[in-house]
């Protein structure tokens, strides 16, 4: 199903080059509480979630016009960290250019915590943000992530998150 997303994410901006344009071209610093790996994985059935606080902050300058670079932090209270460097690109909808989907992928270092094993130091992240964008360029909604060494650790559980953002630009 991932990998079904992805793939109209990369396709739509082709097709309706006229989304990705919009007056946004400030530095966003985005904070974010939510649920850290609230799906079931592995053959143990591991399930234990934790409280994930999230903070990003996402590049006025843009490769290409189009890819945004960002930084991240996402944090447990099981005492898991994750910071990492990715791409991001905005997609707007309506209109009002008001709803924002905002794909992404990621790389960094993780440090496990007193719950689930992800199995590498550096892992990778995709998922993305669905916003409502104010006037003022004051976003609000949630963001949906995966986080997984795609198999180049000794497992590869992968963890799920979901995280209510506040974005505010500068």
């Amino acid at each position: 199903m991932f990998a079904k997303l992805k793939i109209f994410l990369i396709i739509l901006p082709l097709i309706l080059p006229e989304i990705l344009i919009a007056k946004d071209n400030k530095s966003r610093l985005s904070l974010g509480g939510g649920i850290y790996n609230f799906m079931k994985h592995g053959s143990d059935g591991f399930n234990q979630s934790s409280t994930a606080y999230n903070l990003e902050l996402f590049s006025g300058k843009r490769i290409g016009n189009v890819v945004r670079p960002l930084i991240g932090f996402l944090g447990t209270d099981e005492s898991a960290y994750y910071g990492y460097f990715g791409l991001s690109v905005d997609l707007y909808f309506a209109r009002c250019k008001c709803f924002v989907l905002t794909p992404s992928l990621a790389v960094g270092a993780y440090e496990d915590g007193d719950q689930i094993r992800m199995g590498n130091t550096i892992e990778f992240r995709s998922g993305g943000d669905f916003m409502y964008r104010f006037k003022n360029n004051v976003r609000v909604g949630v963001g949906v992530f995966h986080i997984s060494n795609a198999g180049i650790g000794y497992r590869n559980p992968g963890s799920e998150q979901i995280i209510f953002k506040y974005q505010i630009p500068f």
